[in-house]
């Protein structure tokens, strides 16, 4: 459906040559304490955890995993916090330093190499400050960030000083990583620094971490950060590589208790445009090809026969693509190989296999087969052996296999497929291009190609795409608005759903992501509170406003036209949709089936069946979802939930008792 097929270009064109949006996208918060209200900061004891406490108190700035902590080359203290992010120095310091870094950021290498040297020299190995770091990697500018940020995450499973020897190394050799696929660079440096090599890499092939890197985004968001580095120096921000001159006065400051005056020169942000992306040409040498030259669609895959998304793509996907597409005439298929070799070292070996088997016609037997049994001769040492009994299987000639093999006539082309892929930023598998767009990565159900394909067919992708574009730069806008919320909002409420009195003291507006856990959790802890207490009083007139944060929900804003396609059969019908989306969110969050989950939920409420499909197949209500989101945005919202109370601005799934004072405050103010 069109709603669906939107966000898989949203999410998916940031791999157009600028990789994952994730850095500049809303997101929900990760600690909904971190607030610049004056209601939440009052609420600050009853609200989440906060592991930093106050410096006189004598404790340390935060908890430590004890087992973690050791001492580096120089004698200086080294750990992980509770949570995992590294430290350096004594937890126990006075000054807490937390810093939110890109390793591929040439200002955060500036820092690293002209003034975290002075700081590890003086205030830190003296005890003055310790500083804790945070990943904050820029994808739509460094597409290589979030994998070095992981591989760095994946050095420290052999200890601290192995994430800081790491760390170290990524910022030392920026520019021999940072121009092409990194996998093989950082094995390379695993093993220069001592690490167990066949330990690191399982753990980088393995996606591990991505959802430790996604809270530190998540949490630098929250606080306001845009750009890289950024630093919080007991809680005062202090951005850009700044000289050591000013980081002596900051510390300094904050140790005495004053404000941190510091300058504020240029960070690396990520307000550049996302420009229209021209299609790529691509050579003749490949593989395979299934289909008709002719087709008005051709798709390209670059595919590693070790890789475990790769089989899943060949078990789950590729025989609809080739019985409904390619057997069709409708798409022309072609396969080139990128083997990774860091992480799968019999692929490219696999690759070789396969291509020989082609010289008898048995590729697509081969392909198929190497994948079926690829947990049977992947890290096996006679994998020449079972390939030569899987062409016997498929009734192919084993000695002119064995033959060819031998000769090593394919790993040229091979290798030009590989180069081919660098060339074109494609660093992982399976990576498909669909008449020449890289619109995603990755192991996607069928549903994904129907209507990519179907917008191919019909003439329709470069309109999306740049619909899609144009969408992600309107995000990115934005995302560099001031992260301070407007204060005393006007938000409009007319035309919006609501419960309660049109003429209540108090309004509360609040921007909400169905998909969201912290908007659920608000749903079924708080909001009945609310509403039995003050919308049933005739106090509080409660207000529904569409935030969908669709780059980490997919499916959050096909659940806001639920709800609306409810609303139009009955008045009540919206709360209702609003209610079960909620209290049903972990059935459905993640299925590719929504919309025939959330016509069940129709049905269950005696919705016309035919009239809401109609609703949601028209997609009628997108520009309005949009235009709430974009609202918000304006006002300074950043995740869900996010509450604005009489103009006054409150976020995060906050306890009853918050909510109760600043409706007290609300109401006293308005009747005044």
């Amino acid at each position: 459906m069109i709603h669906r097929i939107r966000i898989v270009i949203l999410a998916g064109l940031l791999l157009i040559a600028v990789a994952l949006l994730a850095a500049c996208q809303p997101q929900e918060p990760e600690n909904p304490n971190k607030e610049v209200s004056a209601i939440a900061e009052a609420a600050t004891d009853v609200a989440t955890n906060d592991l930093v406490e106050v410096a006189e108190s004598g404790g340390s700035q935060f908890a430590v995993r004890e087992d973690s902590v050791t001492t580096d080359s120089n004698g200086i203290t080294i750990g992980f916090t509770e949570e995992g992010r590294p430290f350096k120095g004594d937890p126990n310091a006075p000054v807490l330093i937390e810093e939110y870094s890109d390793f591929q950021c040439p200002y955060c290498q500036r820092f690293y190499s002209q003034t975290m040297g002075d700081l590890i020299d003086n205030q830190i190995a003296g005890g003055e400050a310790v500083v804790v770091f945070y990943d904050f990697p820029l994808t739509s500018i460094h597409p290589q960030a979030y994998a070095a940020a992981r591989a760095a995450r994946c050095a420290s499973e052999q200890g601290a000083s192995a994430f800081w020897d790491m760390h170290d190394q990524l910022f030392e050799t920026l520019g021999q990583w940072s121009v092409s696929d990194p996998s093989s660079a950082f094995v390379n440096y695993a093993q220069s620094i001592g690490l167990d090599a066949e330990a690191f890499t399982t753990c980088y092939a393995s996606d591990a971490y991505s959802a430790e890197v996604d809270s530190d985004l998540a949490s630098g968001r929250q606080r306001g950060v845009t750009g890289t580095p950024a630093f919080f120096i007991n809680g005062q921000l202090v951005s850009g590589a700044q000289p050591i001159s000013v980081f002596n006065q900051a510390i300094a400051q904050a140790a005495s208790g004053q404000p941190v005056a510091a300058a504020q020169p240029a960070v690396e942000t990520v307000s550049a445009e996302i420009q229209m992306p021209t299609p790529i040409t691509f050579t003749d040498q490949y593989a395979y090809a299934w289909g008709n030259p002719d087709a008005p669609v051709t798709i390209v895959e670059f595919t590693d026969y070790q890789c475990p998304f790769c089989a899943r793509h060949v078990a789950q996907t590729m025989p609809s693509i080739m019985s409904e597409m390619v057997e069709q005439g409708r798409v022309y298929y072609i396969m080139k190989d990128l083997p990774l070799d860091q992480l799968h070292p019999e692929a490219r070996r696999a690759a070789a296999a396969a291509r020989c088997a082609g010289e008898q016609e048995g590729y697509a037997g081969m392909h198929d087969l190497l994948f079926e049994t690829q947990s049977e001769w992947s890290g096996q040492s006679n994998i020449d052996e079972l390939f030569a009994d899987y062409v016997a299987s498929l009734d192919l000639d084993q000695a002119a296999f064995a033959e060819c093999l031998e000769s090593g006539r394919h790993e040229a082309a091979v290798e030009e497929n590989v180069q081919e892929a660098q060339l074109h930023g494609v660093t992982g598998t399976p990576t498909m291009f669909i008449n020449g767009y890289s619109l995603f990565r990755g192991a996607q159900p069928y549903e994904v190609f129907d209507l990519l394909v179907g917008y191919a067919e019909n003439g329709e992708l470069e309109d999306r795409i740049r619909e899609a574009v144009a969408q992600q730069n309107a995000a990115r806008q934005a995302a560099q608005l001031p992260p301070t919320p407007v204060p005393n909002a006007d938000v409009p409420t007319e035309n919006a759903f609501s419960i309660g009195a049109a003429d209540a003291p108090v309004t509360i507006v609040e921007y909400t992501d169905y998909q969201c856990p912290y908007c659920a959790r608000h749903f079924s802890e708080t909001l009945p509170q609310i509403i039995e207490n003050y919308v049933d009083a005739g106090i509080v007139r409660y207000v529904f406003k569409d935030f969908p944060l669709t780059n980490i929900h997919p499916q959050a804003v096909a659940a806001s036209e639920a709800a609306r396609c409810a609303a139009e059969q009955s008045a009540d019908a919206y709360i209702a949709m609003h209610d079960k989306l909620f209290a049903t969110q972990s059935a459905w969050s993640g299925r590719s089936d929504v919309d025939a989950v959330f016509t069940g939920y129709a049905a269950e409420m005696g919705l016309d069946d035919a009239a809401f499909i109609a609703c949601l197949e028209s997609d009628k209500f997108h520009d309005v979802i949009q235009a709430d989101l974009q609202e918000g945005a304006g006002f300074g919202v950043r995740g869900t939930p996010a509450f604005f109370i009489n103009g006054s601005y409150l976020s995060g799934a906050q306890p009853y008792a918050v909510f109760e004072q600043a409706i007290s405050a609300a109401q006293a103010q308005a009747t005044q």
